[in-house]
């Protein structure tokens, strides 16, 4: 029995022990050197089906080969024979980068690890496509689509296309314009949105976008339509990337302008409700006139203004032109379906999850049992966006099961009110300012479970620390005060102020009481402030009569009245409306004085709102009325002087003043400001500005000497209007043509005011 097992044992010793190996390959052939690298397979080893198995595996996965497999021969001596098969894939003839324009090829070829000649290797082919994706995100363009393509070219090779799909945010460098005649090319870039802007690096703006490309085509359209031009339209706008940069494009807009339309037979269809003879001398369309897009216009809105008010909420008006290619001549059918009449059965609120129902519902000019007025419902939705609380507002009329009868649902999609700000600035007057700001827009003073939000009050908290002021405010205002329109306003601050030759601090508070009156534009405001003044660090050399005794604290008990009347587009930025006001102060405390100020001020714009002239008079008088003291003047803090960028331009910042006999600005009781600017375009963000200034300060209570010292001064500014930015920046040069100011020199004065937020 040893005997046996002695004779078997080196026969099975040798079937476990490879012979040799073989390796057959179709296609490209590779080294047998390199393929043995892949394998763990060698010859004169102990042979193992599992580990050959991993080398197939492995061979297949290095990406090389179409097909893999392995077949094994035992030998006479008991030993086995391992034959690899290959079938290797196809050659790579070319390869080629498809689409990238940004970055040329040579910026890319290290990226790419597949080789020319050899075969189409996928794990090299995928390790190139995420080495370019790589590439374009290190350089900020995430959003890059890198995708292959393999075509077969014939003799068995490949050539691998590698598609580039950039998605670069492209930028407009330019936007010309051809075929136009009847306007110059600058007055149809203030007509559209599409502009080049030098800001577009920093922030989304003056990019290509084929949305906004459409609707300049309606604007520019609708543009020549107010002149009658019917066959006017954009053929074609092309876009082409500049060669030294792909990110931005050259935008044309191709146009064929036509010939103006005359209105022919202008007339109504559809109406029921009231007679054709009653409607029509209210159109302003009328036959032999050029057409007007925008009298059109007009017209379907007077039409609609007819209806609507008696509750037509289904009246729907539209222009059918009927128009004549041969004679250049249009007839205009106002095309109407009147419906019914409806009223108001219930108004519906939804969405409010912060803000009251009675915050919302105390701004709706509609209530129930009303006429469903289309043109109110317009209303109701602008004035509630107008509260800020919003980021929607959604107003539907819906049927109910009462005939003449329907719902309005308004729906709305709350956004943030609270925000916290940081900010800097700069100007010639304050020196370096740094701030702090906390303002929740939709505050509730009763409501802590709501975290103080959705009562429809205001709250502002400020704290600024500058080199020139620093001031601390906490502001709270109720614009409904007991749910009537009545806009209560309290205030507490503290104010302190850095003046050539003495300090000021202010610290008090002031409530008031505002009411609207014939209009939303109308109001008079009645407050009353209590404060304490404190001068302090004065000069050695104001020793004057007109400052003695002003360095040491009063306290402040004032009353005022104002009247005003304001129809500005906006508070920071007007270009256009009035403000109109006069204030009433009286103070009854530690010293008893008076004021009166008379305030206008208009912006007119005209050539389509690129000139915006704007015209300013101001006018005031302070004095004593009780206890007068040696000078008889009003405290030297309530005094006025001109001067700097704010007021009187070429002129120092507050040395526009009666000087006394040491050569010191004391202030004056009588005060007198003009302004006349001329604000015009430049380059988008830029506005230029021609201005004169002039007015002047004098001494004595209602002063009629004014010729004694009136100053006038002219100069160029620029206005910058930038994203974030929380007001326009003002850089403005100055020199005074006519000075009758005591020791202020003519020359050319600087003034800039500036400031951005987070």
């Amino acid at each position: 029995m040893a005997t046996c097992l002695l004779l078997v044992f080196p026969v099975l010793m040798h079937a476990q022990n490879v012979r040799r190996m073989v390796f057959e390959q179709k296609g490209f052939e590779y080294s047998e050197q390199m393929l043995k690298y892949h394998i763990q397979t060698r010859s004169d080893s102990a042979f193992d089906r599992k580990v050959l198995d991993e080398d197939v595996k492995r061979l297949f996965e290095s990406g090389y080969f179409l097909d893999v497999s392995a077949d094994t021969e035992r030998t006479a001596d008991g030993r086995v024979d391992v034959v690899f098969k290959t079938r290797s894939r196809p050659p790579v003839r070319d390869i080629m980068l498809v689409g990238n324009q940004k970055y040329p090829e040579t910026k890319l070829l290290d990226k790419i690890t597949l080789e020319k000649g050899f075969p189409l290797n996928d794990k090299k082919l995928q390790d190139t496509l995420n080495n370019i994706r790589e590439f374009y995100s290190d350089k900020g363009y995430l959003e890059v689509v890198v995708t292959p393509k393999v075509e077969d070219v014939g003799g068995g090779r490949v050539d691998v296309i590698i598609n580039i799909t950039e998605n670069l945010r492209l930028k407009v460098n330019s936007v010309s314009f051809t075929g136009n005649e009847l306007f110059y090319g600058l007055t149809l870039h203030k007509i559209i949105e599409t502009k080049y802007s030098v800001l577009s690096w920093l922030f989304n703006v003056g990019l290509y976008d084929t949305d906004v490309i459409e609707a300049d085509k309606i604007r520019i359209r609708n543009r020549y339509w107010e002149y009658g031009y019917l066959d006017f339209a954009v053929t074609s706008v092309d876009a082409v990337p500049l060669e030294s940069n792909p990110e931005y494009v050259n935008v044309t807009f191709h146009m064929e302008e036509g010939e103006p339309y005359t209105v022919g037979k202008v007339s109504i269809a559809g109406n029921e409700r009231f007679h054709e003879g009653d409607l029509l001398p209210m159109l302003e369309l009328r036959e032999g006139q050029v057409f007007d897009l925008r009298n059109e216009m007009r017209d379907i809105k007077a039409l609609e203004m007819q209806y609507f008010p008696l509750g037509y909420a289904d009246f729907n008006c539209n222009a059918e032109r009927n128009a004549d290619f041969a004679t250049k001549r249009v007839d205009v059918v106002y095309r109407m379906t009147e419906g019914r009449s409806y009223m108001i059965h219930d108004i519906n609120i939804s969405g409010n999850r912060i803000t009251k129902d009675k915050v919302i519902r105390r701004e709706l000019p509609i209530q129930p049992g009303d006429p469903v007025d289309n043109a109110l419902l317009e209303a109701t939705k602008a004035r509630l966006m107008g509260l800020g609380y919003f980021e929607t507002v959604t107003i539907v009329s819906q049927d109910t099961v009462r005939p003449g009868e329907k719902d309005i649902n308004i729906k709305v999609e709350e956004q943030r009110t609270a925000r916290l700000t940081i900010g800097a600035g700069l100007s010639s007057e304050d020196g370096v300012m740094g701030s702090i700001s906390f303002s929740q827009s939709n505050f509730d003073l009763f409501n802590p479970t709501n975290y103080f939000a959705g009562g429809g009050q205001r709250l502002n908290i400020v704290a600024e620390l500058g080199t020139e002021r620093q001031q601390a405010e906490l502001v709270f205002i109720e614009p409904w005060l007991f749910d009537m329109p009545l806009r209560l306003k309290t205030e507490a601050y503290y104010r302190h102020r850095f003046y050539d030759k003495w300090r000021e601090q202010h610290g008090g508070g002031y409530i008031s009481l505002t009411k609207r009156f014939f209009d939303d534009f109308t109001s008079i405001e009645i407050g009353h402030r209590l404060e304490a003044v404190n001068i302090y660090h004065m000069s050695d050399k104001l020793t004057s009569k007109y400052f003695e005794g002003e360095d040491s604290t009063d306290f402040m008990s004032k009353t005022s009245i104002l009247l005003s009347r304001d129809t500005r587009d906006s508070l920071e930025d007007p270009k256009s409306g009035y403000l109109l006001s006069v204030l009433g102060e009286l103070n009854a405390a530690s010293k008893t004085y008076y004021r009166l100020e008379f305030k206008a001020s208009n912006y007119f714009p005209f050539f389509e709102d690129m000139f915006v002239l704007h015209t300013g008079l101001k006018y005031g008088v302070v004095g004593r009325i009780a206890g007068k003291s040696e000078s008889g003047m009003a405290p030297l803090y309530e005094r006025y002087f001109l001067g700097g960028g704010d007021t009187l331009r070429g002129f120092p910042f507050r040395e526009v003043s009666p000087v006394d006999e040491n050569g010191q600005f004391y202030g004056g009781q009588t005060m007198f400001l003009g302004n006349v600017e001329l604000t015009h375009p430049i380059y988008e963000f830029i506005r230029g500005a021609v201005f004169m200034d002039f007015g002047g300060v004098w001494e004595d209570q209602w002063a009629t000497n004014w010729g004694n010292n009136f100053n006038i001064g002219v100069g160029y500014g620029l206005r910058l209007k930038l994203p974030h930015f929380p007001s326009p920046i003002a850089l403005d040069m100055a020199y005074p043509i006519l000075n009758n100011q005591e020791r202020v020199s003519n020359k050319l004065r600087f003034s800039f005011n500036m400031g951005f937020a987070w």
